[in-house]
Parts: C-alpha cells; sequence; structure tokens
C-alpha cells in the first residue's frame, strides 16, 4: 500500500470514528509524521484545534492510527506500551500475548 493510499484509508476511518463525538473537534492527518511500519503504515493526526492553538492536550490522546497493509481495519495502538514497542512487540509475534505476527 502506498504512503498515500494510507493516509486516504486513516481519513476515512477518522471522519467515521470521530462523526459523533461530541468534542467538536476537527480531524486532520499530518502526512509528514506519518511512517512505514513493518506490516503497514503508522498514521499521525492531530485536531486542527491543538495545531492552531499549540495546545497538544487539545484533540485525542491517541493521536496515531495503524493501517496495515494487508486490507484489515485499521486499529488504534495500545495505550499503555510506547508505539515503536508495540510495533516491535507485532513483527516478533509476541502482540497480542501468544499471538501471531502480523
Amino acid at each position: 500500500m502506498s504512503k498515500e493510499e494510507a493516509l486516504r484509508v486513516a481519513g476515512r476511518f477518522l471522519d467515521e470514528a470521530y462523526a459523533n463525538d461530541s468534542t467538536g473537534w476537527t480531524i486532520v492527518v499530518l502526512p509528514d509524521g506519518s511512517y512505514r511500519y513493518h506490516a503497514g503504515w503508522a498514521v499521525r493526526f492531530d485536531s486542527q484545534e491543538a495545531l492552531d492553538s499549540g495546545q497538544p492536550w487539545i484533540g485525542p490522546m491517541m493521536k496515531i492510527l495503524l493501517v496495515p497493509d494487508d486490507g484489515s481495519e485499521p486499529e488504534f495502538p495500545p495505550t499503555n506500551i510506547p508505539v515503536p514497542d508495540y510495533l516491535e512487540k507485532l513483527a516478533a509475534g509476541e502482540w497480542p500475548e501468544g499471538g501471531g505476527a502480523r
């Protein structure tokens, strides 16, 4: 999957995920902060309100979305482990507990 396609998939997913959110945040995908991982793309996003105000605490707590190359549903990584560590565990087949690599 190309980066451009991953950004489109992420944008559609985030639009749906935040469609009924009562916060009123405007979610924007950040292409420059997005990067490739072993099984897809880690797509960065934020709220336009945080970007405009310079206050990073405005907007969602998790600001990264994983978009797998295999076409499966994008997912937010868990918040209890740093994203690079989580991606390493996925690649090694150590996440989920006893699960296989993606």
